[in-house]
């Protein structure tokens, strides 16, 4: 309440909504799937899932400020009303949201096999979370001679935290999807999570292509790197964020 009304702090509800968002995401993985026989085995499993998920959300947010985004804390950031700070967290919550919903999906039943295989998921996930992250930071190096992305990002360069908004939301639908490309085995089977971060890293990479490929198209003729990274195009990096999410949706869609 003292953030939002009283100190305005749009960048705190920018971020925090991002969280709503992901909650409702891990909700619907729970209520997804064959109907209970009793409604209070329902009520079960959606509180289970549900508190389950607010727990990884945070853990995921705690190795987001420890290891994606190491060089400054967003949480710092989004106090100082940094609003690519909080497009940042706002997007990686929701990523984790569809992460974790994808992996409620996958698993079949309800028990303690079905939560592990759920939390195996959500840290494997994490992988493909860092190697975005990682990949976005690479490209600005390669472009700016060794410039810091997360720099630029600290500094309130909103247009290149809603491109990397995008980009990791539709990384984060075509990983969910990789549930549709592995049969889920019952059990502690290493090789079926191996496999599952396998095609999930492989749609992450495909995506990222097919994004690159359609900007070229619908961006023709646009310097991106000048509008995005230099003048903080926030139109520009809309359209990116689109590509990116719109190739995912496609993804979600004809994978499962």
């Amino acid at each position: 309440t003292d953030e939002l009304a009283g100190r305005d702090n749009f960048a705190f509800g920018v971020a925090l909504a991002g969280g709503v968002v992901a909650v409702a995401l891990i909700l619907a993985g729970a209520g997804s799937g064959d109907i209970s026989a009793t409604l209070a085995t329902e009520a079960l499993l959606m509180t289970v899932y549900g508190v389950l998920g607010v727990v990884l959300l945070k853990i995921g947010l705690l190795i987001n400020d420890a290891i994606m985004f190491n060089t400054f804390s967003l949480r710092e950031s989004i106090a100082g009303r940094n609003m690519a700070a909080s497009l940042v967290q706002s997007a990686n919550l929701i990523a984790l949201g569809l992460l974790i919903h994808g992996a409620i999906y996958w698993v079949e039943g309800f028990g303690w096999e079905a939560i592990v295989s759920m939390i195996v998921v959500f840290f494997l996930a994490q992988i493909v979370v860092l190697a975005v992250t990682r990949y976005r930071a690479a490209i600005y190096a390669r472009r700016h001679a060794g410039e810091s992305w997360q720099q630029a990002i600290e500094n309130g360069n909103t247009a290149l935290a809603l491109r990397y908004a995008g980009h990791l939301i539709g990384i984060a639908l075509a990983s969910s999807s990789a549930g549709g490309m592995v049969a889920y085995v019952h059990g502690f089977v290493l090789g079926t999570y191996a496999l599952w971060l396998g095609y999930a890293l492989l749609l992450s990479a495909l995506l990222t292509l097919f994004a690159l490929a359609a900007r070229k198209i619908i961006l023709r003729g646009i310097d991106v790197i000048e509008e995005v990274d230099g003048q903080s195009n926030i139109g520009v990096a809309a359209i990116e964020a689109a590509i990116f999410i719109g190739i995912g949706l496609v993804f979600k869609t004809v994978i499962g």
